[in-house]
């Protein structure tokens, strides 16, 4: 049995300053460098005895990831990471103000980045203490950098079944994580980890705009009466008049006489009811009363917050053209350099067969596509139209038989101006099966809520936007035409792939601000709601296959030996411990024999939060199975 390379021990204690650990590392007497431009012997034996362990604490300060921080180390060669005290007031400044992103300051470790960023903080403390702050500082920053650009909570854990998210890769992280500790800006380095997509940032201008509204607390409540609408004169009118205008929706001049309810007043009442998701029919009514009286409610700053959180979902990275479908506003935009270029009407999935949430890329686009049935329409058909083609799953071959037999036959349309998905369909290959389609049913685009596909996206212009997606002067409108009247399939690749979004948003501001409350059709907002009220979720993240570490000298040893069980030379891809490709045995003419290499784990460990790095233990090796992909929850 192989023996394993034992670092040490760590034991934390807290007799300096609070929340920040002293370090004992057993069996090392090298003293911590200060110096972050050279390797540091200690950080390297306690960054790989924190690699393998689950959840872990220094001083009472958890730590999100050990394995993450140990590849992060690893990285930039085990040199400390903090060194100068701009460095954390940068990173304390912008943890205070992560308020305004709806996220909470309390998550990344506040007291403990107030105490280092002090004066001479860092410089004053001892040097196996100083070693414990560089690691809770980069726990803040892993956590911060996750959460501004992926969400404070895991997508799939809130709604695995309409949300869909593939786990971040570590390597992603490590290198967000670096490029703000090596800036010379290290506010400008934060500041630029999750460029703004003008959608988040209209909302998080919403959600300032909203909650922080002075004049709507200085005024009193509108008096309670009948309902009121255009045409009548009553005194309340001028406290609607005052309420609406302090919400930016009024701002004609009031009429000679204002008690009456005029036309301006109708047309500001009808756009706050449109903002706050309420029936737009222009009338004071008691719903309406009780939504003016407490427009800065806290359940309306939470549904901003949880939309904000709904966008980091999937905006990170995001090019300057991409395609936008909000999944409740029933609409579909085009953006280019950033902003709407063209939008067109869309029909989404109904309640009971829900449009998922999730980001792909649109490889290309099919006019005159054929249809194949999906499972769960065809398993209700007892017969078809001569417009199917019946093929049998195994051969691809036309057959008979019983068509709800979905497991044997599947149903084919063929293209043309009947076919179920129109002249033209939209591909983003995901595992969900949606796409975005033309459609037959074109009376539903008049709907004001247009909830009835059975999960994609139906398109009200989808001529139009193939030749906005397609871009290109020879896929001119009149070129398009001319393919769709061929009733021929024709695939047409994107020259460059353009991101698509499918966002579900109960919540939506404009570029002034003004934040519109759609809702909940879907019914997801309540989980969201209730977790946004916990902890954060667990970070989600996909670490490099994890690769058998050999010893050259020891496959030397057992091949010298020979024998049916004598195990093969490693190939040059291979690792060391060293991290040097293993080298054949007649490079090692004389092996000594070296210890054998530490156990690793595979990426989809589940974090331990019960175990702390305050008192001394033995490493415990985990081994799990190789090969296992990062796969949704």
């Amino acid at each position: 049995m192989a023996k394993l390379r034992h670092v040490g021990h760590l034991l934390f204690s807290l007799t300096l300053i609070p929340a920040l650990p002293a370090v004992v590392v057993a069996g090392e007497s090298t003293p911590v460098s200060h110096q972050t431009g050279s390797s540091n012997a200690l950080l390297r034996g306690t960054a790989e005895s924190i690699r393998d362990l689950g959840g872990l604490t220094i001083g009472g300060v958890p730590l999100e990831s050990g394995r993450l921080l140990a590849e992060f180390y690893a990285a930039r060669d085990y040199r400390l990471a903090w060194e100068r005290a701009a460095q954390v007031e940068a990173l304390l400044r912008v943890v205070e103000a992560s308020v305004t992103e709806g996220l909470d300051p309390a998550d990344y470790h506040l007291p403990t980045l107030r105490a280092l960023s002090k004066p001479n903080a860092l410089t004053a403390l001892p040097p196996a203490s100083r070693l414990g702050a560089d690691l809770q500082l980069s726990d803040a920053l892993l956590r911060y950098s996750y959460h501004i650009r992926f969400g404070r909570l895991d997508p799939v854990v809130i709604n695995h079944a309409w949300n869909h998210r593939a786990p971040i890769p570590a390597q992603t992280l490590v290198q967000s994580m670096e490029r703000v500790v090596a800036a010379a800006d290290t506010g400008a380095a934060l500041g630029a980890l999750a460029p703004q997509p003008f959608f988040y940032a209209n909302l998080k201008r919403g959600l300032h705009e909203y909650s922080g509204s002075d004049a709507l607390r200085g005024l009193s409540p509108i008096p309670a009466g009948r309902k009121l609408v255009q045409g009548n004169s009553d005194p309340r009118v001028v406290a609607l008049r005052d309420h609406l205008r302090a919400l930016g929706e009024y701002d004609a001049a009031p009429p000679a006489d204002a008690t009456l309810f005029d036309a301006p007043l109708r047309e500001a009442l009808m756009r706050f009811q449109r903002r706050f998701g309420l029936p737009t029919d222009g009338a004071l009514s008691a719903g309406t009363l009780a939504a003016l009286n407490q427009p800065v409610s806290p359940a309306k700053v939470e549904q901003i917050q949880m939309n904000l959180e709904r966008m980091r979902w999937f905006y990170d990275d995001l090019p300057a053209d991409y395609v936008l479908v909000d999944v409740r506003g029933f609409m579909a935009h085009v953006v280019r350099a950033g902003g709407i270029d063209w939008s067109t009407r869309v029909v989404v999935g109904t309640p009971e067969a829900q449009t998922p949430s999730f980001r792909d890329e649109m490889e290309h686009v099919v006019f005159n596509p054929t249809w194949t049935v999906p499972p769960s329409i065809q398993k209700k058909m007892r017969g078809v139209s001569s417009k199917f083609k019946v093929v049998d799953r195994r051969t691809g071959r036309a057959t008979g038989g019983n068509v709800s037999d979905t497991r044997r036959i599947s149903l084919i349309q063929g293209p043309g101006p009947t076919n179920a998905l129109g002249r033209v369909k939209f591909i983003f290959p995901n595992d969900q099966a949606v796409y975005l389609h033309d459609t037959q049913s074109k009376s539903l685009f008049s709907q004001s809520m247009r909830a009835y596909s059975h999960g994609c996206v139906r398109v009200q212009n989808p001529l139009k936007l193939a030749e906005v997606i397609l871009n290109r002067p020879n896929w001119n409108q009149g070129e398009i035409n001319r393919v769709v009247a061929t009733n021929k399939t024709r695939y047409v690749v994107l020259e460059q792939r353009l991101p698509v979004l499918l966002y579900y948003l109960t919540a939506r501001a404009d570029e002034n601000g003004k934040v519109e409350f759609r809702g909940d059709i879907y019914g997801r907002d309540q989980a969201l709601r209730s977790a946004l009220k916990g902890p954060p979720s667990d970070l989600r993240i996909r670490f490099a296959d994890a690769v058998p570490v050999v010893d050259p000298t020891m496959v030397a040893v057992a091949n010298h030996r020979g024998g049916p069980t004598a195990p093969a030379v490693p190939p040059p891809s291979v690792r060391t411990e060293s991290g040097h490709p293993a080298q054949s045995p007649t490079s090692q003419p004389t092996p000594t024999l070296a210890p054998a290499p530490r156990p690793t784990l595979t990426q989809g460990a589940v974090p331990n939060r019960t175990l702390t790095l305050d008192e001394p233990r033995p490493l415990v090796p985990v081994i799990r199975p190789s090969g296992v992909p990062g796969t949704r929850l």
